[in-house]
């Protein structure tokens, strides 16, 4: 029998090279990754011929020699394609060069010119050695071969110097290629048996293959995938087989001699069982050992994915993130910084404790930032060091880093931007980040930074939908919300609410330009914004109009602070370059709570009418919604901030007004003029102040002009309204504000006329308003109207008692009108302050 010397080695080699090849076939594909695969096709084919041609294995071994010789001559142009593409060549020339050089070697080796084919020869002992006869002409694919491959490490060291490719990560291949060329040498040296060769083709391989794996092109787990256990389950066999194959027929045919002739099918079915058996007995211990924590990692993904992809909550978000990477990765410390607003720094916003540090930005200028522009993958602190990148950071920016003791910084990059960065310290006993800890922190970074993008986004349309595009404070809806969770949080205290009018802004406009408008309404927001700062809440209330809460101030803080806002809003178009606008004035109203309201409708409430007083008033001032405790009941009254006489201006418009419809329907004039009446005892009673009495005094004279346009047939029908008739009727409220609207000096009493039909349980009209969405002032008119309609002569009805009118009011109260209004008036009625007003045709009578 033939014996081959070490045959085990090129067996071995293939085996380790199919392995290697199998697992990479399942990672991520790269042009490192392709280079690689490359390298090691040329290593099988190599070590493959090199293996079949000592087996001398059909067709021969001198086929099998070409094969070997060919791979080998062709392995450096794979090494270089390999050691550019891993640190980052993208130049083709060279390469085109070396590749071109290469086929012609292989070209003329094919031929026999360098090299001849062996000489087998059988030593005494009976093993087969192959002979090389040596030519001068070796050293020209020899000169040719130190060339590529010094190119290739001349490129590499040019790409550390440039580009800060990282020393440590080539290591592995600068100790490999030595190994491969010196082993080469010797191999063909004559009278040697050992494939020297073929040994240091294996050492290379496994040293790039670990280069592969520091520089994290992929994961260790590849190499227990189903493809490779079941290779190296066969190659095992294998190589036990060759030695086996012969004693295991001699002993079946000596203790199983009924057997002869079947021995190669026992032995063939008894090695199928043993490489199942191989083959599960391999995947269980190599799973044990290496994928138990990678699934277990997995399933921390897969949870965290799905826990943050239902929240919008940023905090919450950062919060599940560095908690995450903590109980993973195992350092004592994380840090999460984000980009800010003004887009200048990253911000530290979350860490993992509340002990650690917060009080620290990184600019976007620096190295470390600039240094993911380009990489998406994390940063390893004692890598990066080597780089010329850190050598050129400042030396506060690098003390930061050892202060915080940071191991490695992973980017929080989604659609190529940058927003934020995750600092990590050092693991303790200064133990390395793993392969897979670069891998989990890469693959969690990348569900975190799509998660806080959509929360940032999330955020910036919330704020868009709460503030104003123009000034940046708060809209309207969002300041009502505010205003009740203020009121609902400052019952045991105060709270004060102050409403700023622009006076006489559409003449500003008109004189200069919206443009020049919008610019005044930033100013006066700014203005505001920087006196109320954090102690309270700014808000556009509408066109011209700002609203500022104070929780805390009582009236005179709250004064003082609108006096200060309304001098420097008074100096805004000061200038000294002789360009003189209209100076801008405010007329302000304020209240505070509880001294003058209870509720946040009642705070809202009176601070309009307090504008609205300062407006009739003359403008340009600030006027309080005081009280009087002396008076008791829900809010009491204050003293007038109108002058004497102020009613006298308007007297005469109303009065013309309830003329005109006094002559086409009489009782509709003397209905409005009880309603004003009983409207005013009862707002008098419940605590308004006097402007706000008068302005319901007003409300009520006019608050049926509006049938001067319904037809004198309806209104003076002897019968029941038919329901086309009542609809028409229905509409002389939008008709009395059709008419009111178009005086400017009466527009304040709107509000309270328009809505003396509207019902406490939201049934009414024009509106179906309900509850305290009323105005006050309509709530006090719709109890009037009602009550006089009753005890009045109609077209249609007898007047009714006044016990049977307080009555009905006792029984609607809570459903058509307010039932603590509705209490206090028949109160006022049975105390005889409300008395009922007799008709002219009942006076005839």
């Amino acid at each position: 029998m033939t014996v081959i010397p070490y045959i085990s080695v090129p067996i071995a080699a293939v085996c380790c090279y199919s392995f290697l090849t199998i697992a990479l076939l399942g990672a991520k594909k790269n042009r490192t990754i392709h280079a690689f695969i490359g390298l090691l096709l040329c290593f099988i084919l190599w070590t493959g011929g090199s293996m079949l041609m000592r087996l001398q294995v059909y067709p021969g071994y001198k086929f099998w020699y070409e094969i070997s010789i060919l791979a080998l001559f062709a392995a450096p142009f794979f090494v270089y394609s390999f050691l550019c593409s891993f640190v980052g060549i993208k130049g083709t020339f060279l390469r085109n060069v070396w590749f071109l050089c290469t086929i012609i070697m292989l070209v003329l080796t094919y031929l026999d010119v360098f090299l001849e084919k062996p000489v087998l020869s059988k030593l005494e002992n009976g093993r087969t050695i192959f002979i090389y006869h040596m030519q001068w002409q070796i050293f020209i694919p020899t000169l040719l071969i130190i060339c590529i491959l010094g190119s290739a490490v001349f490129s590499v060291i040019s790409s550390i110097q440039k580009d800060d490719a990282v020393v440590s990560s080539l290591m592995p291949i600068f100790i490999g290629l030595p190994f491969l060329v010196v082993g080469n040498v010797v191999s063909i040296v004559p009278n040697n048996i050992i494939p020297w060769d073929t040994l240091s083709g294996i050492i290379n391989a496994l040293l790039m293959f670990w280069a592969l794996y520091k520089k994290r092109l992929f994961k260790l787990t590849l190499l227990v995938n189903q493809g490779v256990i079941l290779i190296a389950s066969m190659a095992l066999l294998t190589v036990l087989g060759a030695y086996l194959v012969s004693p295991g027929e001699m002993l079946l045919v000596k203790y199983f001699p009924f057997l002869d002739g079947y021995t190669t099918l026992v032995i063939a079915v008894i090695f199928s069982g043993m490489t199942m058996a191989c083959y599960l007995l391999l995947r269980k211990i190599l799973n044990n050992l290496f994928l138990r924590e990678e699934l277990d990692r997995s399933q921390r993904l897969k949870d965290y994915g799905n826990n943050v992809s239902k929240l919008l909550n940023l905090d919450e978000i950062l919060t599940k993130l560095v908690n995450e990477i903590v109980e993973v990765i195992g350092v004592p410390k994380a840090y999460v910084c984000l980009l800010d607003e003004a887009g200048a720094s990253y911000k530290t916003v979350c860490t993992a404790t509340p002990l650690d540090s917060k009080f620290f930005t990184i600019a976007v200028d620096n190295p470390c930032i600039t240094w993911f522009k380009d990489k998406d993958e994390t940063m390893v602190l004692k890598e990066f060091q080597r780089t010329t990148v850190y050598k050129s950071m400042w030396d506060a920016e690098k003390q930061l880093l050892r202060e915080l003791q940071i191991g490695c910084i992973t980017p929080l990059k989604c659609d190529n931007e940058l927003v934020g960065i995750v600092l990590l310290s050092e693991k303790p006993r200064s133990v390395s980040f793993s392969y897979d800890d670069l891998t989990f922190l890469d693959s969690l970074q990348a569900i975190a930074s799509i998660a806080i993008k959509n929360a940032k986004l999330y955020q910036q349309a919330y704020k868009e939908a709460r503030t104003d595009h123009l000034t940046g404070l708060l809209n309207r809806k969002s300041f009502m919300e505010v205003l009740d969770r203020e009121a609902k949080r400052c019952m045991d205290s105060s709270l004060a609410l102050a409403i700023l009018n622009l006076d006489d802004f559409k003449l500003y406009n008109q004189l200069y330009g919206n443009h020049e408008g919008d610019v005044a309404l930033c100013n006066v927001a700014r203005i505001i914004s920087g006196y109320v700062g954090l102690n309270g809440t700014t808000a556009r209330y509408s066109g011209k109009e700002f609203a500022v809460l104070m929780p805390g101030y009582n009236v005179r803080q709250t004064v003082e602070l609108v006096s200060n806002i309304k001098k420097q809003i008074a100096e805004i178009n000061v200038t000294t370059d002789g360009v003189a606008l209209k100076p801008l004035t405010l007329s302000a109203g304020i209240c505070v709570m509880p001294y003058a309201a209870q509720n946040a409708k009642q705070l809202l409430g009176n601070a309009d009418m307090a504008v609205y007083n300062a407006k009739r008033s003359g403008k340009n001032k600030i006027l309080t919604y005081s009280v009087d405790s002396a008076k008791g009941g829900m809010v009491t009254t204050a003293e007038t901030n109108l002058p004497a006489g102020n009613y006298e201006e308007y007297a005469s418009t109303i009065y013309a007004l309830t003329a005109a419809i006094d002559a086409k329907d009489h009782y509709t004039f003397s209905h409005s003029q009880n309603v004003a009446e009983y409207a005013t005892i009862l707002a008098t009673e419940m605590g308004l102040n006097s402007d706000h009495v008068r302005i319901i005094y007003e409300a009520a004279l006019l608050h049926d002009i509006g049938k001067i346009a319904v037809p004198e047939s309806i209104l003076t029908k002897p019968s029941r309204l038919t329901q086309e008739e009542f609809e028409l009727m229905k509409t002389h409220v939008e008709h009395s504000i059709a008419i009111i609207r178009h005086l400017p000096s009466l527009d304040y009493v709107i509000p309270a006329a328009i809505a003396h039909h509207e019902r406490w349980d939201g049934h009414g009209y024009p509106r179906g308003i309900a509850g305290e969405d009323i105005p006050v002032g309509g709530r006090c008119l719709a109890l009037a109207d009602a009550f006089d309609a009753m005890t009045s002569t109609r077209s249609y009805k007898e007047a009714f008692s006044v016990e049977f009118a307080c009555k009905e009011i006792e029984q609607q109260a809570g459903k058509q009108f307010d039932p603590r209004l509705a209490d206090l008036f028949v109160q006022l009625v049975q105390k005889g302050k409300i008395k009922v007003i007799l008709s002219e045709q009942k006076r005839a009578k």
